[in-house]
């Protein structure tokens, strides 16, 4: 019902749109140059009086679309002078080229009246950071490697190219933080597509929101969300590269656009990876008789990856029934091969798991629809996604690679049973998003959310009983909120309030040790209210104030109720997560004529309950679990300087403790939770980045571009177990962790050509993240880039 209600809504939308729209709008477009002739990037373009405004590229373009009138075109940047020209606009135009000159007399002291993209986020009332990305194009890093060094966020990964991860970030992991591509959620586009093998020439920035999150992005996360955001400003463009490096490792991307003069867009993005994984750990290998000998390294050897994906967009913009209206294909595929299980103990030879996802979008967008107050903004998708986890092998593996073979044995290198079990997931979910302009200075915003998720199982292995239907997750969220902008806009105030639905269909054993498996079907349904409010004040131009708080619910994914048949096991019974969030914050900029400098810290609460961890079953397994009560609490920072166009230094720090409160373990018996008060065990608590970076320009020619990185991560000692009644002689600890990249990109031909080499963990520091599995210590890598608009 949820997704015929959606189809409905959008035919209803369309078909009126002819008869209800306004005047039919036009384009403006236009060039801004700098006094040197170089184009202007970022410079604030707008209708004076209107919402009709944008920003410009790195060609200096901008295109503003409005309905015909008069108006005044004004033009504002840091520390140039501000801008006014009067236009006609009746039709499609190209207006005169603008030059801006600098302001002399705000040499000294620059104020900011024009603003890019990320500044403007970073400003949103919700405890946000954005992350610039076009300074880090010609780098290898995936977006994991980049988010990884931000504040408050921990991305952990079980190994090297293609690895399980997971985020931590301000206390909360996993899908308690919520992913989306241009606002469109990932959750269920599958395995071969996530952070870690989508190329960061993808993206123009990162949207990070900590604690409360919009309600325009229709989720329910718990504790955050990361928003991709996609390089929409480029006309045309052909960005293509190719890197390589330690452990067999390859990545090539392609993105390309091409929008024409009649308001035809079309966007091409591909890219493949691959990579052997054969680097070194240190483990103690177990004789025949169970006695361990020394610590020696070893190389993967069963570890492999290769992933590759394609995503291709056409559609219309500017016209009279849509602003955007795009049309999407995704189809990807993955294999990645199986080294250990949750611990180096187990080691696998022959297991692995693959998937493939084909995934159709539409993306509709109109403003001033039925009137000039009110804006809509559709976005939908269907998700086929077939994976399969293979685990036949009679053979076990030693880290020497060698092996033995026992035919007898039923039991896979993982599971107790042998399995090829083949799963096909296939969801629809939709983000229909209404905004009403009460004013100028507030509006009100609708969102309505659903995800529909079905599974088909098949054990090809085994000849197991059929199953009693198949297992679904139907979710959906409904949210309001209220925005408002005064006191000549220091004072940005959002409140909202939210309507979780949730319906689960399980299938479960009853006997899992019985000769023919029995099963039972559990139905459960949810719903509840969240609400909350972010506050932002400048209290000058330069320091402004942040508060918020939120009462969520995050409700269960997919692979935690229903596992992958391999490395994660089913939880049939998991309740959706609760938690009170508190977030307060700062952040302050100063910009002078050759300094600039940036401080920023929060401080977090978070009373979870229901709140779902990940547990080990053995050295194998993993799985969900719901503790009856979390606490966290935390603080970070981040200081950032920059000198010219020359040096620039950023470095932040978190630290964070999350505590065990359940007074019961299991919290549905009355056994005592004998880890009450405790550290949560595999959580960082104290970690920090920093960034120093030089650039050098006109090395060899008038455009050359050199810049030059060096980074440094840090991560203290955290528990690998809790510690059980305050008694030391439990505690074990996965160490402490410090380790240094250096990285460097060379930019020639206005841009279009581009190398770029990077050494990370200079020092080959053992480095750690789940259960003490040891990940990539020290790789090369090296990039080339080609781009050109």
């Amino acid at each position: 019902m949820q997704v015929k209600r959606i189809v409905i809504l959008l035919l209803m939308i369309l078909s009126s749109v002819q008869g209800f729209s306004q005047k039919s709008k036009v384009v403006l477009s236009g060039v801004v140059m700098a006094e040197n002739g170089q184009p202007a990037e970022g410079v604030s373009v707008a209708l004076k009086g209107t919402s009709y405004a944008a920003l410009t590229n790195a060609n200096g373009e901008y295109e503003i679309t409005a309905e015909p009138g008069n108006y005044t075109l004004v033009v504002n940047y840091v520390g140039y002078k501000s801008k006014q020209t009067k236009i006609n606009l009746q039709s499609n135009q190209t207006a005169p080229k603008i030059t801006i000159e600098e302001d002399m007399a705000a040499l000294d002291e620059v104020q900011v009246t024009g603003k890019t993209k990320v500044e403007r986020v970073r400003e949103q009332p919700f405890n946000i950071t954005a992350v610039d990305l076009k300074m880090i194009h010609n780098t290898s890093s995936d977006l994991n490697q980049v988010l990884n060094r931000t504040t408050g966020i921990r991305v952990r990964e079980t190994g090297g190219m293609g690895s399980d991860f997971n985020f931590s970030l301000n206390g909360f992991t996993g899908n308690q933080v919520k992913f989306f591509l241009d606002g469109i959620p990932i959750d269920n586009y599958g395995s071969s597509f996530t952070l870690n093998n989508i190329p960061v020439n993808l993206a123009e920035r990162i949207e990070v929101y900590k604690g409360v999150v919009p309600v325009e992005l229709g989720t329910d996360a718990l504790g955050g969300a990361i928003n991709i955001i996609t390089n929409q400003s480029v006309k045309r463009y052909v960005d293509a590269s190719y890197s390589f490096g330690s452990f067999n490792t390859h990545k090539l991307a392609i993105n390309t656009r091409f929008s024409g003069k009649k308001g035809f867009v079309a966007n091409l993005n591909a890219f493949g990876n691959y990579s052997d994984n054969s680097y070194k750990v240190d483990v103690s290998v177990a004789d025949s008789f169970g006695n361990f000998g020394p610590v020696q390294p070893y190389k993967h050897f069963h570890d492999g990856y290769k992933s590759g994906g394609i995503i291709g967009e056409v559609g219309v913009k500017n016209k009279k029934y849509a602003d955007y209206l795009v049309f999407g294909m995704m189809a990807s595929a993955n294999k990645k091969e199986i080294q250990t299980g949750a611990t180096m103990q187990n080691v696998v030879g022959d297991a692995f798991k693959d998937s493939k996802a084909f995934v159709p979008t539409i993306k509709y967008k109109m403003d001033s629809l039925f009137t000039k107050k009110l804006s809509v903004n559709f976005i939908a998708s269907y998700n086929m996604v077939s994976s399969r986890s293979v685990d036949t092998s009679s053979y076990r593996y030693k880290w020497d690679g060698s092996r033995t073979y026992n035919r007898l044995s039923n039991s896979g290198e993982i599971n107790r049973e042998k399995t090829i079990y083949v799963y096909d997931d296939n969801s629809f979910q939709a983000n229909a998003n209404f905004k009403y302009d009460l004013d100028d200075k507030q509006y009100l915003a609708f969102n309505y959310a659903v995800n529909s998720l079905k599974r088909k199982e098949e054990e090809q292995y085994r000849k197991d009983p059929p199953k009693p239907g198949s297992p679904s997750l139907d979710k959906s969220i409904l949210g309001l909120s209220y925005n408002l902008a005064a006191l000549d806009r220091k004072l940005s105030v959002v409140v909202f309030g939210k309507k979780y639905f949730l319906k689960t269909r399980m299938i479960d054993i009853v006997d899992d040790y019985a000769a023919d498996r029995q099963y039972e079907v559990l139905t459960n349904s949810f719903d509840d209210w969240g609400y909350g409010t972010a506050l932002a004040y400048f209290v000058t131009s330069d320091l402004q104030l942040k508060a918020s708080y939120e009462h969520a619910f995050r409700l269960p994914s997919a692979e935690e109720m229903l596992g992958d048949g391999l490395n994660v096991l089913p939880a049939s019974v998991l309740y959706p997560e609760e938690s009170d969030n508190y977030n307060v914050g700062f952040a302050y900029k100063k910009v002078f004529t050759k300094h600039s400098y940036g401080f920023q810290g929060n401080f977090i609460y978070r009373n979870a309950k229901n709140f779902i961890q990940i547990r080990s079953e053995g050295a194998a397994q993993i799985y969900y679990e719901n503790l009856a009560d979390v606490r966290v609490t935390g603080v970070d920072g981040a200081i950032n300087y920059g000198y010219k166009n020359w040096l620039t230094f950023e470095a932040n720090v978190t630290y964070q403790r999350t505590i065990d409160q359940s007074n019961f373990d299991p919290p549905w018996t009355n056994i005592k939770n004998d880890y009450k008060g405790t550290q949560i065990a595999n959580v960082p608590i104290l970690y920090g980045n920093a960034n120093m970076g030089f650039t050098f320009r006109k090395l060899k020619t008038a455009d050359d571009i050199l810049r030059v990185n060096l980074f440094a991560n840090y991560i203290g000692e955290y528990y690998l177990k809790s510690t059980k009644n305050g008694d030391p002689s439990t505690r074990r600890f996965i160490p402490e962790q410090f380790t240094q990249s250096i990285g460097a990109a060379y930019t020639f031909g206005k841009g279009t050509y581009n190398i770029g080499l990077e050494c990370n963990n200079i020092t080959d520091k053992k480095v750690y993240d789940y259960f003490m599995v040891q990940k990539p210590g020290r790789s090369f890598t090296a990039k080339f880039r080609y781009f050109i608009n």
